[in-house]
């Protein structure tokens, strides 16, 4: 399976990710988002300007996620 395989699988049959990035107090922050669209270049997911996991993004420019198949495997297994 190429990496294509694995983003089309992500967005079209998991869809929803958890998402850490670092909060200003130096604990990880996670939420759930929706990976909506896939490409050659990676995932797409939507977040607004005025958010907090907006800010974490544009400053820190890196974030870890985490995933699950049905039934509680990890994608990996």
């Amino acid at each position: 399976m190429n990496a294509n395989n694995y983003l089309k699988v992500l967005v079209e049959q998991m869809h929803s990710t958890t998402i850490a990035t670092i909060g200003s107090d130096g604990h990880p922050q996670t939420r759930i988002i929706d990976m909506m669209l896939y490409d050659e270049n990676g995932t797409y997911f939507l977040t607004a300007k005025g958010k907090t996991f907006y800010e974490q993004l544009m400053q820190q420019k890196f974030v870890q996620s985490r995933l699950l198949k049905s039934g509680g495997k990890h994608e990996s297994e």
